[in-house]
C-alpha cells in the first residue's frame, strides 16, 4: 500500500515533533533529577532525625508495657504510638525513594523495608477507619498477627538504629581531640539512661520506681562497678531492674565506648589511625596500632572468663533456688559483679549468709573473678602471651606487668595476714581455723575493690578496719575494672620514698630506671585522690548525723569504687548521696583523668628556666 506525498510529510513532521518533544521531556527530566539530588542532600539531615525519633518512639513504645502498669489511658497511648511508628516507617521509606536518584539499586538494596512497608500499609489500612482483615488474610490462624508484626518492626528498627549507630562510631572518635573528656561524657550519658530506666515504676517491686536521688546512685555505683546500695539489690527491683543494673555493670565493667567500638568492628573493616589514636588510651594500649586487637582480646577475654565464673557458681550453689531459670540468672548476675569487681548481689546480706560463706566453691569462684578483673588486661595477655611465644626476648615480662603481680600476690597476702590476726576472736571467732583463713583471704581480696563481703563488715573492729581503709585506697591496677589509686601507683610512691632515703637521685625497679614524670604522676594520683577523700569527708561530716569513721569508710569506698559499707548507705540525706554519687563517678574516671580532661594544656617543651634547690626536710 502506497501511500501520498502528503501523508509522508505529515508523518516526518510527527516523527521530528516526537523526537523533538522526548529530547525537551528528557532534558527536563534531567533537571528534575539534579533537583531531587540537591533536595535529596539537604533532606538528608532531617531525614536522620526522622529516623532518630522514630526510633525513640519505638523505644518508649517498648518501655511502657515494661515499665508501667497498662491503664487503659496507656493502652490507647501505646496503640496511637504503634500507628504513628507504621505511618513514619512507611513515610521514611517511600521519601528516600522519591529523592533518591537510582531507584533501582535503592529497592535491591531496600528490597527487605519495601516488603515492610507494604505490610505496615495494609496494617495501617487494618487498623484505621475500613478494618478488612488484610493482615489476618495474608498471616492465617496464626495468633495475634498485628502484635506480631509490630514486635518485628519495632525490633527491626532498633536493629537499624544501632547499626547506623555503630556506622556513625568511627566519625565520632576520629573528631575527639581529647581522649578524657569523650571518656566522661560516655559514663555521664550511660548513667543518665540508667537513671531514667531505673526510675520506671516496672523497675521496682513496689510499682512506684526510685526516686531520682535513689535512681542516680544506684545507676552511678552500677556504671562506676561500685556496689554500695540504698535499697536492697535483691528485693527491692523487679526482673527488668535487675536486668538494667546487669547491664549497666558489664557496660562500665568494660567500657560503653569499648564495647560499642568491639560491635562496630563486626560490621565494618576496620578503624582508622584517628580511630585508634583515641582508643588507645581507653584500652591501655600504648601502640595505635595494636588497638583493634587488643579491644577483641578485652572483650572476649571478658565474656569467656564471665562464663566460666557462671558456670562455677552454678554448680557451686547450695541454697534452694525456686527453679533452675532463677539459678542461672544468679550465676550469671554474680560471675558479671565479680569479674567486673562492682560487688552488687542478688542476695540481702552480700554473700555473708552462713550458705554461702564457708561454701569453698562460692569464695574461690568469686575470689578467682575479682582478681582476675582486678589485674589488668594489659596484665593478663602479656602473661598469656609469654607462654605462648616461645622467642627469647618475649620471655620476660615487663616491669609494669611484675610490680602488678607482686604488688597484689604483696598486699593480698598482708591483708590476710592481718585481719586474720585482728579478727581471730572478733567476727572470725564461731568460725573454724580452715574458714577463718578463708575469709579473711576473701576480705583481703574482695577489699580491693570487689564490695561482696562474706562477713558482717559494720561489726569488723577499728584495727582492721584501718586496714581495709588502706587497701581500698590502693585498689586493683591499671587497665582493669577495679578503683582506688592502683597497685602500681602505690608500689612506684612506696619504691620512691625508699631510694629517697636511701640518698639516691634517681628511682630504680627490677633493674630499670623509672623516669620522673612516672613519679610526678604517682605523686600527684595520691594526692588528687587523698584531697578528694578529705574534702568529701568534711562534707558528709556537715550533713550526715552517723560517726566520722563510718562516714570515712563510706567515702572511702565510694571513691575507690569498693561498696563495702559499714551499714549507713540507706540512711543517707539526699546530700551525702549526692556527694557519693560524685565520689564514685570520679574514683571510677580518674581524679587525674578527670582535670586533665578539662584542664588547659600549657606547652613547655619550647623553653626551660635554670635549675634552684628548694630546702625540704
Amino acid at each position: 500500500m502506497k501511500f501520498s506525498n502528503d501523508w509522508k510529510q505529515k508523518w516526518i513532521r510527527l516523527l521530528r515533533w516526537w523526537q523533538s518533544f522526548k529530547k525537551d521531556v528528557s532534558l527536563n527530566f534531567h533537571y528534575l533529577q539534579d533537583d531531587i539530588y540537591e533536595i535529596d542532600k539537604v533532606a538528608h539531615p532531617y531525614l536522620r532525625a526522622f529516623t532518630v525519633l522514630l526510633s525513640l518512639l519505638v523505644v518508649v513504645s517498648i518501655l511502657i508495657p515494661i515499665g508501667f502498669e497498662l491503664t487503659p489511658d496507656l493502652l490507647f497511648l501505646n496503640r496511637q504510638i504503634e500507628e504513628w511508628i507504621l505511618f513514619g516507617f512507611v513515610a521514611n521509606f517511600f521519601v528516600r525513594l522519591i529523592l533518591t536518584s537510582d531507584r533501582k539499586t535503592y529497592l535491591k538494596k531496600r528490597w527487605f523495608e519495601g516488603v515492610m512497608s507494604i505490610f505496615s500499609i495494609f496494617l495501617l489500612i487494618d487498623i484505621g477507619m475500613f478494618s478488612i482483615g488484610i493482615i489476618d488474610y495474608l498471616f492465617g490462624s496464626a495468633p495475634n498477627p498485628e502484635v506480631m508484626f509490630l514486635k518485628f518492626l519495632k525490633g527491626y528498627l532498633l536493629f537499624v538504629v544501632a547499626v547506623k549507630f555503630l556506622q556513625y562510631l568511627p566519625e565520632l572518635l576520629g573528631q575527639q581531640e581529647n581522649t578524657g573528656r569523650f571518656l566522661v561524657y560516655s559514663f555521664l550519658s550511660l548513667i543518665a539512661g540508667g537513671t531514667f530506666l531505673l526510675m520506671l515504676p516496672g523497675a521496682t517491686q513496689n510499682g512506684q520506681g526510685l526516686l531520682f536521688i535513689d535512681a542516680l546512685f544506684t545507676s552511678t555505683s552500677a556504671v562506676c562497678v561500685t556496689g554500695l546500695i540504698v535499697v536492697d539489690t535483691a528485693t527491692h527491683f523487679t526482673l527488668f531492674g535487675e536486668m538494667v543494673i546487669l547491664t549497666l555493670i558489664q557496660l562500665g565493667g568494660i567500657g560503653i565506648v569499648t564495647f560499642a567500638t568491639f560491635l562496630f568492628l563486626f560490621i565494618s573493616g576496620g578503624l582508622g589511625v584517628g580511630q585508634m589514636n583515641t582508643l588507645k588510651d581507653v584500652v591501655g594500649e600504648s601502640n595505635s596500632s595494636l588497638v583493634t586487637a587488643t579491644l577483641k582480646r578485652v572483650v572476649g577475654f571478658t565474656f569467656v572468663v564471665e562464663a566460666i565464673g557462671a558456670v562455677g557458681y552454678y554448680l557451686s550453689w547450695e541454697v534452694s533456688f525456686p527453679s533452675h531459670g532463677q539459678r542461672i540468672l544468679f550465676s550469671i548476675f554474680h560471675a558479671i559483679s565479680a569479674f567486673c569487681n562492682a560487688g552488687f548481689s542478688l542476695f540481702t546480706n552480700s554473700l555473708a549468709d552462713p550458705a554461702n560463706a564457708t561454701n569453698l566453691g562460692i569464695n574461690m569462684t568469686t575470689m578467682i573473678l575479682i582478681v582476675l578483673g582486678g589485674l589488668g588486661f594489659t596484665v593478663i595477655w602479656e602473661m598469656i602471651r609469654t607462654q605462648t611465644d616461645h622467642s627469647r626476648w618475649r620471655r620476660r615480662l615487663s616491669i609494669h606487668t611484675r610490680t602488678v603481680l607482686v604488688s597484689t600476690a604483696v598486699l593480698i597476702a598482708a591483708g590476710t595476714v592481718f585481719i586474720l590476726a585482728m579478727e581471730w576472736d572478733g567476727t572470725l571467732a564461731s568460725y573454724s581455723w580452715g574458714n577463718k583463713i578463708m575469709a579473711s583471704l576473701f576480705q583481703s581480696i574482695t577489699t580491693r575493690t570487689a564490695g561482696f563481703n562474706t562477713i558482717d563488715t559494720g561489726a569488723i573492729g577499728i584495727s582492721a578496719t584501718l586496714i581495709m581503709l588502706t587497701l581500698m585506697f590502693i585498689g586493683g591496677s591499671p587497665a582493669s575494672t577495679a578503683g582506688g589509686i592502683k597497685t602500681t601507683t602505690f608500689a612506684v610512691v612506696m619504691r620512691s620514698i625508699v631510694m629517697t632515703v636511701r640518698g639516691y637521685n634517681k628511682m630504680e625497679l627490677f633493674k630499670r630506671t623509672v623516669p620522673n614524670h612516672v613519679i610526678f604522676r604517682a605523686m600527684t594520683v595520691i594526692l588528687l585522690a587523698a584531697s578528694c577523700i578529705s574534702i568529701s569527708t568534711i562534707l558528709l561530716s556537715l550533713v550526715e548525723d552517723h560517726a566520722f569513721m563510718d562516714l570515712f569508710f563510706e567515702e572511702v569506698s565510694a571513691f575507690a569504687t569498693v561498696g563495702l559499707s559499714r551499714g549507713i548507705t540507706g540512711d543517707l540525706t539526699s546530700w551525702g548521696k549526692f556527694i557519693i554519687v560524685v565520689s564514685m563517678f570520679l574514683g571510677r574516671v580518674g581524679i587525674l583523668t578527670f582535670m586533665a580532661a578539662f584542664a588547659s594544656k600549657v606547652d613547655t617543651n619550647k623553653y626551660k628556666y635554670p635549675e634552684e634547690d628548694i630546702m625540704v626536710s
